[in-house]
């Protein structure tokens, strides 16, 4: 079931995907030319990544919530779900203080952080869910 928080949630992540290419582009230019200004820079793109990172934790908490899911999730694997998805969030505030000091040292940070997402175990299901029978003309 849909609500006006998750839809407010995904407005606000949908915010932070598309400053992600201006955020890059900035970045890119300024850590390249060796300029002053890479960290500030480099701060841009942290903060963009680390809305990223919390809009998509808002949403994973919204979807545990009562009633937002078809299948009952055990409080373990909710715990363990909690760290993973909340890491990025705690690594891009690092990202953004270490931006202050060392901008290159900064982007290896957050390329780490995306390279530990795409190598993280993904939770397996159980078993098939249970969904409700559709009732004629709903869809």
């Amino acid at each position: 079931m849909v609500d006006r928080t998750l839809l407010f949630i995904n407005l606000v992540l949908l915010l932070f995907v598309v400053l992600i290419p201006f955020a890059t582009a900035t970045m890119a230019t300024y850590l390249t030319s060796g300029a002053e200004d890479s960290h500030i820079a480099m701060a841009v793109y942290a903060v963009v990544l680390e809305g990223m990172a919390l809009t998509f934790t808002a949403m994973f908490e919204w979807s545990l919530g009562e009633g937002h899911t078809h299948v009952a999730v055990p409080l373990e694997q909710r715990r363990k779900q909690r760290l993973r998805t909340s890491i990025g969030a705690l690594v891009y505030a690092g990202v953004f203080i270490v931006a202050f000091i060392s901008a290159p040292i900064s982007l290896a940070l957050a390329g780490l952080t995306a390279i530990y997402y795409v190598f993280a175990p993904v939770p397996r299901g159980t078993g098939e869910a249970e969904l409700p029978e559709l009732e004629s003309g709903e869809a």
